[in-house]
């Protein structure tokens, strides 16, 4: 049962985190003057990569009480990241990009980066625990 809740815990996230990632942001960035798009952005990474960290993190836990130790480690890692670029990146980003745009644009990319693995973990997570139950019942009869 946990597990099916894991499931739907990886789907909101996987949810809200493509939304943003490939409507809100590029519509954001494509309509509003990039200063005004980055404020925007800036005000939503907090609450993003919070959530992300928090039902990441949650997944996790169920899965280790569960049994599943490789998954729940996996998942564990993406929550990490994801509250390294919360409380790490972010502010880094914040500040470089007054002080140093060079290197705020290199931190931009790692951060996309980061996202797009934790996002991809998240997936690959999900389709492990979906053909896992199916590939059980099976097996049962």
């Amino acid at each position: 049962m946990a597990e099916r809740f894991v499931i739907f815990l990886l789907g909101f996230y996987l949810g809200f985190s493509t939304f943003f990632s490939f409507v809100v942001a590029p519509v954001l960035f494509g309509t509003l003057e990039t200063k005004a798009a980055g404020e925007v952005v800036s005000k939503i990474f907090p609450l993003y990569f919070g959530a992300a960290t928090t039902l990441l993190a949650l997944s996790s836990i169920l899965l280790l009480k569960e049994g599943r130790r490789k998954l729940s480690l996996l998942l564990l890692a993406a929550a990490l990241i994801s509250a390294f670029q919360e409380f790490y990146v972010l502010p880094l980003s914040e500040e470089l990009k007054v002080t140093d745009y060079e290197r705020f644009r290199f931190w931009h990319g790692i951060s996309m980066a980061l996202n797009a693995v934790v996002m991809l973990t998240a997936a690959a997570s999900v389709l492990a625990l979906f053909f896992g139950k199916r590939k059980e019942k099976t097996e049962k009869g």
